[in-house]
This record gives structure tokens, C-alpha cells and sequence, in this order.
């Protein structure tokens, strides 16, 4: 019996993965289809040789099936009659098949005693020769070649020396004896040796030399030698394999194999072809041609080819064509190869379950039973197809896990591994937090805290309690490298130690990586105050850094829109402080930095007061002018204040006359700030005095070049005084012409280039000019006061044809521009200018209407007629109400009453002409209380109209609207004397007076004076006509109370109106004359 410790170490163990010969189904499929090819085998060797198959079967099965099995189980039946050599095509594919078959065959069949004893073999010419087997081996698979190397002595380097010397010291002992002086001295004597005996010397020498380094080699019989080497024969043999046995030789060979077989009487050969269908296509092809060759046609008497094949995976061999093509053709071959096709059937349901128990108890013995069930059923949802091979692999695969983490991880947690490891080490993070991989399996396998730890720890190498964060901590440290597919909210809410590992890794993490630390956290949705620790403590590392420039970079941005509003203040104050103290200070950084916060102050609503942290600061004037650029380039539309200039807000300034003469020092050639100039013009603080004189002497001498011509005069025109228009200083014509005319064909910015200045100056001297393609008349009407008296303009405009002149006034017109003019001047000509400019009269007017003039000075009564000289213009005047019409009005009217009423009565035939008589038509509008002279005018003109010397049929509108102006109270006396000489006969009515004069008589002219003259004279002629009789009815109760005062004067009136009532049955008037008379009143038909 066994102990329990050998029980204990017994399991788990590994379970064989190769074929055992055993059916281990418990339907024994294996065990009857392997009697089944044995019974075939023996059944078809009895035959006679007519009558038998050839020699050769396929055994078709899926990968994993026991086709292998199968073999070993079919050997085991044949042992006693049949010998079975397995040939790995797949472990051989490397090799030459054909030779490779017959090495191993025959070495085996020596082996194991098979082929022994001598054979014969073919020699040269034809004869054989006997040798054993394993020498018929080598004589048939390789071949020997003889080859012979001779060596030749070479000659040494001491004879080499030798022969040198021998040749050279004759030469040297004549140098010697020719150079030898008569007499001769001993000195010289002892030269000549010297020279002689050189070459021996040198030799020498060299000699001693390689001596002292190695004396053995170059000793004495170094120096003597006169051979190096002596002569060799050496006789070599190479052994030449050749490339392949021919298929003859190879049938040669397999039938000797045979034909020994039956004359010994040794079991017959069965070959397996195994791994045949995992080989290349190319080597499928290769060898399913040499055993269909060999076997499938006429075979072999005591050789049997059995060859296992997966057909799904062979046809992969014969995949050149389409699917269904491919399917018959590996068919065929199949087909045409083997006449008999045996087929291993793969597991059942029932089978399949039992195996993998078979296998697991096998493997860790009958103590995980509790798990055994879990295990089988997910390895069956996993795997429903997986073969006997896979059911071991993965049972073995379990074991190694068992074995190296013993009871720290659960069976069923390691199964779960093996099952899905692919899917987990491919994402492990996401994997294992998300569950993802538990696809399928979830009703049976939860994603538990526990099967995190355990997964965490087979994929990590680590124990389970360190593997307890790895993976979450792996996936946040994921989001924070900004790897794919990460998402940091992904198990935020989900992962409760989420808070916990995310602290951790914010503490363990390098301070380098803190911007992405904030980047990947700005997504989080996740809030509370362990977050907003963290938050805090990236603050602090964050702050830690220097700036590398003034910038407000969106880390910092997004920062701050996690930290509490204390934090908020602080961050803020500290990156200001680090901004302004930055080394190198630049002001337009600077101030674009700034703006930066305070909008995202602004926008974001935080709680920061950025004002108050702001420090006055003195910088050069340089920086300064970067400062004010960027301020300009700025919109400040966001601020409550937007009209403080945006250089206001950051207190940045520098001192006045430095930037003074810094500006006027870059001209003229190096000046191009006109908008630091325009944006500190109103600042108090600045003034440009010397920039001012420099630009005015610069433009005096014509030192102004094309490049800088809009900087210049830009400035110019802002720093020259209001009143200074147009500008004092200016250039020649010739030489306006001379920069225009480069400036024309300049590629620069047309606006800033000074191009529209010197089109106003080009218009200024009188020149005729165009503006070139895309410039703007608006420009040049904004700049052209500064070159030029706009009322010079207008009136110059009348005697030229220059169309771009009148194409800028009309702007300026319409858009009142212009700043000095003289109406004194201007409006004479009036009417010529808006013809010219083609403008309208009250476009024309109001534009005149805006200048700030003295009016008084420069339009006078005295002077009116000449300033306007046309009196119809009085018309226009009186429709349009401005300032300037007004004040003209008022002028007029002031002259106008200066004339006598005799000189204006003199000229009232020409009424349509004369100028007083008429601006008085157009002026009555404005006139409240006619003048004593218009008034006296009027009442000349009632005379006139009473008389009949004026007809009313021709009564000129302004004789008209004269008398409709009279003030009532100041012409009693002129009605009532025209009543009297209507009443005395001097004057006779008819219906056109009475209509003109009844509302004039009857309020005025004190008619009940003399009644009865009155009915009789003025009211009884004109009776019967319908006008006037409706005058009389409008007002019947003062025409009755006038006829009752005439009393029997009346009785004249009264029988006209009887007789008029016979006719006219008017009931108003019918009504009338019953009132007046007493007799019975008529009735009306």
C-alpha cells in the first residue's frame, strides 16, 4: 500500500501525449475500425497475387481524431505477421524523401534484425557483387572520390638575403673605389670599406633584428636554410552524397527489401506514412506522387503503404483552384491512390465528456473532484470540437499550473486560463477588469474579485496578493501613456478599489510624466474628495516645474478645472509669479499669456479676483512695443470694460521719452510702428515730440523711401494737431509721382503701404489717376483731408474730369468726410458740385450741414445773395431742417425783411424770377409772423385783387401764400376800406371776389356797419351763383342776423331767394329763406 505522502506526490502528473494503442472510447470505434484493416490485411495477403489489392490504405480522420492511435492499435493486432515502420513525412520534410525513406527503412529494418545476412549489388559492366546490407546501404546512397595535392618547396629568406648581397657588394666596392680622392687618407680609406661592406650590413641587421624578437625560429639554420618547405603528396578523400535515388533505384531497393523478405521468411513491411497532410503544399504534391508511384499501381508483395491524412487539410495541397474544385480534385487523387479508404470517426457527446474526465482524473486523481464537473463543462463551451490531442494539451497544460502554484490558485481559475489564454495575454488589462473574455461562460464563471487576483496573478508571475491591483493599475497607468482602447472612466464607477489604486499610482508615478497625468485625468468623471486629493497633489508637482516659456499651456488650463477655488487661486497666483519673473520676458507673451488666464477665468466662471495679483511693470521700450502689439491684436469683447484699450489691464509701461527717441531713431528706413503710435494717442502719458519733428524733417528733405511711406505718413497724420489739415509738411509732386509710381507695382499690403496716401497726394497736386486692381475708394477718402482743402476739392472738381476724384468726394459726401471747407465758397456752387460728384441735394446739404464752421462769420445778410446765389436752392433749405439750413433760413429771412415793401411790390411781374420774391415763396414756410414788408405787400395785393387789376384766375402762388400769411389783426383796416368801395360802387363784386374776399369780410370787415349797402352791393350780385350761395348756407346764422340788421334793404335779397327756391329745392336753402322772411313759409315739392 501507498503511503499518503507517495499519494500526495503522485498527483498531479502529466498524461502521456502520444498514441498508446488503447481505445479509451467507450463506444470502442477505434478498437473495431483497427480489427477491421488487420482482418483486410490478412484476408487480402492470402490471395492469390491476381486477386489482391495493392498493398495500400488511407485512413481518413479529422486532426486529433486517433488516426495515430489507430496505427499503434492495428499493430498491435498484426505484431506476429507484419512489421510496421513509421516514417514522420512532416518531421523529414527538410530531407530528400525518396532517400531519406530508404536510410531510415533500411537502418531500422538492419536494427531490428530484419535484413541481415549478405545481399547482392550491381557493380560496373554489369556484374554483381555480394556485400551485407548495411555496405549495400552505403554503396547505394553515396560514392567516394580520390583527390591528390602536391606542395612545392618554396626558397628561404636567408638564401634570398644571400643572393642580394653577392649581387650588390660588387656595385657598392666600385661606388666606393670611384669616389676614392688621390692621396689617399686613412679616413677615407676606412670609408670606402664602409661602403663596400654595406650591403653585408643591412643583411646583418635586419638579421639581428627578428633574432632577438624569436631566436629559435630565426637562429643560424634560419639564416643557412635554402629551402622553406618540402614536397608533399597528399591523397584526400571527399565523399560526394548525391541528390535523390531515381525512382527505378528506388524500386530496385524496396524489391529486394521484399523479395528478402519471402525468401527469409520475415514479417511483412508495413510503411506509415504519418504527417503527410501537415507537410507544404509543394512536398504533399512531392510525395503523394512517389508513394502513389510506388505503392498505388503495382506495389509491392510484402510491403504495405498505409498512409493517415485529415482530407480537410490536404485539399489545402490542391487549393489552386476555386473551393469546389479543389474538393474533387483532392478527391480524385485520393481515389485514384487508394483502393480502400478507412475513415476514424470523431468522439460523441458522451465520449467527448468522459475523455476529458478519463484525462483530468488521470492527471490529478479523484481530489478536484468539486471542480472536475465545472472544468469539463466550461472546457466543452470553450472547445465543442476539440479533438483528443487538445483534450490533453490542455489537461498537461493545467498540470504545469498546478504543479508551480500548488493550492495559491484555484482548478477552476487555472482551467479558465488555459482556456482563454490567447484572449487574455493579448489585453490582459482590459481582459481581465472587463470580464470580456468570459464570453459564453458567464453563467457559469463570474468576473469576482477572486477571478481578477488569481487571472492577474497567472498573467503577472506574481502572488495573489500582489496581483490584487496589477491589472486595474496597469490599465490607469494605460490611460495615462495614452495608449489605444484605454479609457479612464471605463471602470471608474465600477472598480471599487478604483480611488485606491488611482492614488497609488499618482504617488508611484514619475514627476515627468505629470502632463499626461493631467491630460488622461481631465476626462474623469469620476468626483469626490479622494479625486480632488489628487488632483491637489498633481497641482503641487506640477508647480514644481519652470515654465519653459510665458505661455499659459493647456495643462495648467485643464488643472484648474478640478481644483477646489483656494487651489484654483494659488495655482493661478504661482504660474502669474512665474510668468512676470520669467528670464527671458517678452511683452508680447506676456500679455498674451495673461489674456489667456483672464479669459479662462472669465469664461469659466472661477472665483479668482486676476486683477488684483496683476504688478505694475517698467519695461524697455522694445519690449514694451511687443507688449502693445499683441494687446492690439487682441478681442476684448469678452470684458465688461470694452472700451479701455487692452494695454490698459496688465500695468505694463515704460518711460515716455525713451520710447520717444527710440521711435524716431528707427527712421527712416527702420520705422514701421504707426499702431504703437495710434493705440497710446490718447494716453496722457505718452507723447511723441521728437518722433513727431523727425517724421516732419524727414518728409521736408524727401528722406522717405517706397518701403516705409504708409509707416510714416500714418504716424504723421496721428501725431500732426487736429487743425493742422491739410498736413504742413509735404512732398513735391515730382516726387509723389516718383513713389507712387513704385509703390503701384509693390506686392505688399496696398493699406499699410502708404499706396492711398499717395493717391491723395497724387489728387491733392491736380494728377489724374486710377486706382490699381482691388484698392478701395474708401481708403483714399479717409486719408485725403490730410493733403488737401476738401472745399478746394469740391470746387476744383467742377473744371477737371478726373473720375477717381469725383468717385472720392462722392464717398466723402455720402459719408460726411471732408474736415475743412468754405460755404462761402462751396455753396455758390452748389448745384454744379452734386452734378459733378453725382450726389443727391440732401445728401449734399447734410454732408455741408456737418462742418464745424462759423456761420455767423462766413453767411451774413449781406452777403446771402452771393453765397447763394440761386434763390430756388431757398427750396431745399426750407424742406431739409439741419443746422445749416436753419442758420441760412434764419439769414435770408433776416435780408429778405431789410427790403422795402415797394421795391418788392415794384418787381411782382416778374414774380418767377425776382430773387426776393422768389426765396419769399420758398421761405414762407419758415417764416412764423410775416415782416412789416411782406405785410404791406399782401395788403397791396388784396387791393389789386379788389380792383380786378390782379385776377385771381392768374394769382401767382406766392402772392397767394403771401395773404394766406397776413396776420389777420394787421389788416382790419385794409378789408374794411375794400368793404366800402364795394358798398360805395367804386369796386364791383362778382362770384371770384366774393369767394376770395367772404371769410376776409365777413371776420374783418365789420360788415353789420353798413348792412344793407353790404346785401345790396356785395351779397344780392352774386346770389344766384351756387358757390357762393354755399359760402352764404355754410354760415346762414350770420347771413340771417345780417339780413335782419338791413332790415328793408334786404327785401330785394329776400324775393331773389323766393324766386331761387322755386327753382333750387335745396331744403338747406329752402330752410334759409323761411328763417329770413315772414311771410308763410313755402313748401317745397
Amino acid at each position: 500500500m501507498k503511503t499518503k505522502l507517495q499519494s500526495q506526490q503522485q498527483y498531479p502528473r502529466f498524461i502521456q501525449n502520444k498514441p498508446c494503442g488503447i481505445d479509451k472510447l467507450d463506444g470502442g470505434s477505434q478498437d473495431r475500425l483497427a480489427k477491421t484493416i488487420a482482418r483486410h490485411f490478412r484476408q487480402n495477403d492470402s490471395l492469390d497475387e491476381e486477386c489482391t489489392l495493392p498493398r495500400i490504405i488511407g485512413i481518413e480522420g479529422i486532426w486529433g481524431s486517433g488516426k495515430s492511435n489507430v496505427v499503434k492499435m492495428l499493430e498491435r493486432e498484426l505484431s506476429d505477421d507484419y512489421y510496421f515502420f513509421e516514417y514522420d513525412a512532416w518531421g523529414h520534410q527538410e530531407d530528400l524523401q525518396r532517400r531519406s525513406i530508404l536510410e531510415l527503412l533500411t537502418s531500422k529494418l538492419i536494427d531490428d534484425g530484419i535484413l541481415f545476412g549478405e545481399t547482392t549489388i550491381k557493380i560496373k559492366g554489369g556484374d554483381t557483387k555480394e556485400v551485407s546490407w548495411p555496405d549495400k546501404l552505403k554503396y547505394l546512397l553515396a560514392r567516394k572520390t580520390e583527390t591528390v595535392t602536391e606542395k612545392y618547396p618554396l626558397i628561404s629568406n636567408g638564401m634570398v638575403a644571400a643572393f642580394l648581397v653577392a649581387v650588390l657588394t660588387p656595385i657598392f666596392t666600385f661606388i666606393a673605389y670611384t669616389v676614392k680622392p688621390t692621396p689617399t687618407t686613412w679616413w677615407f680609406s676606412l670609408l670606402s670599406i664602409a661602403i663596400a661592406a654595406l650591403p653585408v650590413l643591412v643583411a646583418l641587421s635586419i638579421w639581428w633584428r627578428k633574432y632577438r624578437k624569436d631566436p629559435q625560429k630565426y637562429g643560424w639554420s634560419y639564416l643557412l636554410a635554402i629551402y622553406q618547405d618540402k614536397i608533399e603528396n597528399d591523397v584526400c578523400y571527399e565523399t560526394l552524397s548525391e541528390d535523390e535515388p531515381t525512382v527505378c533505384e528506388f524500386k530496385a531497393w524496396m524489391q529486394d527489401i521484399s523479395d528478402f523478405i519471402k525468401e527469409k521468411g520475415q514479417r511483412k513491411l508495413v510503411l506509415v506514412f504519418d504527417n503527410m497532410d501537415r507537410l507544404p503544399a509543394e512536398k504533399v504534391k512531392e510525395l503523394w506522387s512517389s508513394i502513389h508511384t510506388f505503392f498505388a499501381d503495382s506495389g509491392f508483395e510484402n510491403v504495405w503503404a498505409v498512409i493517415p491524412f485529415d482530407e480537410t487539410h490536404l485539399a489545402c495541397a490542391f487549393g489552386d483552384e476555386t473551393e469546389e474544385q479543389t474538393k474533387q480534385l483532392t478527391k480524385y487523387f485520393i481515389n485514384k491512390t487508394f483502393p480502400i479508404v478507412y475513415r476514424v470517426a470523431p468522439p460523441v457527446i458522451t465520449d467527448y465528456r468522459n475523455i476529458v474526465d478519463k484525462f483530468f482524473v488521470e492527471a490529478f486523481g479523484e481530489e478536484e473532484n468539486d471542480v472536475r464537473e465545472t472544468i469539463n463543462r466550461i472546457f466543452r463551451l470553450v472547445n465543442p470540437n476539440a479533438n483528443v490531442r487538445e483534450i490533453i494539451s490542455f489537461i498537461n497544460e493545467m498540470v504545469a499550473l498546478r504543479q508551480e502554484w500548488s493550492n495559491e490558485i484555484s482548478m477552476q481559475n487555472i482551467a479558465l486560463f488555459c482556456l482563454k489564454k490567447t484572449e487574455i495575454l493579448a489585453t490582459p488589462v482590459e481582459q481581465i477588469l472587463s470580464g470580456d473574455y468570459l464570453n459564453g461562460i458567464q453563467p457559469i464563471i463570474n468576473n469576482d474579485l477572486q477571478t481578477q487576483r488569481e487571472i492577474a496573478a497567472l498573467v503577472y508571475g506574481v502572488d495573489v496578493e500582489h496581483a490584487r491591483q496589477i491589472p486595474l493599475k496597469k490599465y490607469i497607468e494605460g490611460c495615462i501613456n495614452g495608449e489605444d482602447g484605454h479609457d479612464i472612466n471605463q471602470y471608474a464607477n465600477t472598480n471599487k478599489q478604483f480611488d485606491i489604486v488611482l492614488d497609488e499610482v499618482i504617488k508611484g508615478i514619475d514627476d515627468a510624466l505629470v502632463d499626461k497625468i493631467i491630460h488622461c485625468l481631465h476626462t474623469l468623471t469620476r468626483k469626490n474628495d479622494t479625486i480632488l486629493h489628487i488632483w491637489q497633489r498633481i497641482a503641487k508637482l506640477k508647480l514644481k516645474e519652470p515654465i519653459e516659456k510665458q505661455a499659459f499651456p493647456v495643462e495648467y488650463q485643464e488643472l484648474l478645472l478640478h481644483l477646489d477655488t483656494e487651489s484654483q487661486n494659488h495655482v493661478i497666483a504661482q504660474l502669474y509669479k512665474k510668468v512676470v519673473r520669467f528670464k527671458d520676458f517678452n511683452g508680447g507673451d506676456y500679455f498674451k499669456t495673461l489674456n489667456e488666464i483672464d479669459r479662462f477665468i472669465e469664461q469659466n466662471k472661477l472665483s479668482c479676483d486676476f486683477a488684483l495679483l496683476i504688478e505694475a511693470k517698467t519695461v524697455e521700450s522694445n519690449t514694451f512695443i511687443d507688449y502693445i502689439q499683441a494687446a492690439n491684436a487682441t478681442d476684448v469683447a469678452y470684458r465688461d470694460n470694452a472700451t479701455t484699450k487692452a494695454y490698459k489691464y496688465y500695468q505694463v509701461a515704460t518711460n515716455s521719452e525713451a520710447l520717444d527717441n527710440y521711435l524716431a531713431n528707427l527712421l527712416p528706413d527702420n520705422f514701421d510702428h504707426a499702431d504703437i503710435v495710434k493705440t497710446l494717442k490718447d494716453d496722457s502719458t505718452y507723447t511723441f515730440p521728437t518722433l513727431l519733428q523727425t517724421i516732419t524733417n524727414c518728409i521736408k528733405v524727401k528722406n522717405v523711401n517706397k518701403d516705409k511711406v504708409g509707416a510714416i505718413f500714418a504716424t504723421y497724420r496721428l501725431l500732426a494737431p487736429d487743425d493742422e489739415r491739410p498736413l504742413a509738411a509735404t512732398l513735391d509732386s515730382s516726387y509723389v509721382n516718383q513713389l507712387y509710381s513704385e509703390l503701384a507695382s509693390d506686392d505688399r499690403n496696398i493699406q499699410e503701404s502708404g499706396y492711398y496716401d499717395l493717391v491723395a497726394m497724387q489728387l491733392a497736386h491736380g494728377r489724374s489717376v486710377s486706382l490699381i486692381e482691388g484698392g478701395e475708394i474708401k481708403r483714399v477718402a479717409e486719408v485725403m483731408d490730410y493733403y488737401a482743402n476738401h472745399g478746394d476739392l469740391l470746387i476744383k472738381s467742377i473744371g477737371i474730369s478726373n473720375s477717381l476724384l469725383n468717385d472720392i468726394l462722392q464717398y466723402m459726401v455720402n459719408n460726411k468726410m471732408g474736415y475743412i471747407l468754405s460755404l462761402k465758397d462751396v455753396l455758390p456752387q452748389f448745384m454744379n458740385i452734386k452734378n459733378r460728384i453725382n450726389v443727391t441735394e440732401d445728401a449734399f446739404i447734410e454732408h455741408l450741414a456737418e462742418r464745424n464752421t462759423n456761420w455767423d462769420e462766413e453767411i451774413t445778410p449781406n452777403n446771402i445773395k452771393n453765397v447763394v446765389p440761386n434763390a430756388p436752392f431757398y427750396g431745399l433749405t426750407a424742406k431739409i431742417s439741419n443746422v445749416l439750413t436753419d442758420h441760412i433760413n434764419k439769414i435770408a429771412i433776416k435780408a429778405l425783411s431789410e427790403i422795402s415793401a415797394d421795391t418788392l411790390y415794384a418787381q411782382k411781374a416778374n414774380h418767377a424770377s425776382d430773387y426776393w420774391l422768389v426765396a419769399t415763396n420758398h421761405l414762407l414756410t419758415k417764416i412764423k409772423s410775416l415782416p412789416d414788408n411782406l405785410t404791406n405787400f399782401g395788403k397791396r395785393i388784396l387791393v389789386d385783387i379788389a380792383s380786378g387789376t390782379q385776377s385771381l384766375n392768374s394769382l401767382p402762388d406766392c402772392f397767394k401764400n403771401i395773404v394766406e400769411k397776413l396776420d389777420k389783426r394787421k389788416i382790419k383796416s385794409t378789408i374794411t376800406d375794400i368793404r366800402n368801395e364795394f358798398c360805395n360802387g367804386t369796386k364791383a363784386i362778382n362770384a371770384a371776389k366774393f369767394q376770395f374776399f367772404e371769410s376776409w369780410l365777413r371776420l374783418h370787415g365789420n360788415l353789420k356797419d353798413r348792412a344793407g349797402a353790404v346785401i345790396d352791393k356785395i351779397v344780392k350780385p352774386v346770389i344766384t351763383d351756387g358757390v357762393c350761395r354755399s359760402f352764404i348756407l355754410q354760415n346762414k346764422d350770420f347771413y340771417t342776423d345780417l339780413i335782419n340788421t338791413a332790415g328793408d334793404d334786404a327785401y330785394e335779397l329776400k324775393k331773389s331767394l323766393r324766386n331761387l327756391i322755386q327753382k333750387d329745392s335745396d331744403p338747406q336753402l329752402v330752410k334759409f329763406v323761411n328763417s329770413i322772411d315772414s311771410v308763410p313759409e313755402v313748401e317745397t315739392a
